[in-house]
C-alpha cells in the first residue's frame, strides 16, 4: 500500500471490466498529469487510486474527471477520504 497523504489522492469508481491502468492513466492526464495510477482488483473491483503531486491538482482532477468516458462507462471521481469512510 502506498503511504500517501490523502488530499493527494482521489478515488475513482465505475471503471469497466479490462481496463488497463495506462487506458485510466490517459484519461487523467488529459488534466494534471499523476504521479500514480493503480486500478484494484478483488474486493474493490471497478475502482482506482490516482495520485498527484499537489492537493489543488488532485481536486481539479476530480471537477474534470467525474463522468467522462471510459470504454464505455461514466467514471465517478471522488476525494479519498469521503469513499474510504463509507
Amino acid at each position: 500500500q502506498l503511504k500517501v497523504d490523502p488530499s493527494l489522492k482521489i478515488w475513482i469508481g465505475n471503471i469497466a471490466d479490462g481496463t488497463k491502468w495506462k487506458d485510466l492513466q490517459s484519461l487523467v492526464d488529459q488534466g494534471p498529469k499523476s504521479k500514480w495510477v493503480e486500478i484494484f482488483r478483488g474486493k474493490g473491483k471497478g475502482t482506482a487510486a490516482v495520485v498527484y503531486k499537489t492537493a489543488s491538482e488532485a481536486s481539479e482532477a476530480i471537477g474534470m474527471l467525474n463522468g467522462m468516458e471510459l470504454n464505455g462507462q461514466s467514471v465517478v471521481v471522488d476525494t479519498w477520504e469521503k469513499s474510504a469512510k463509507a
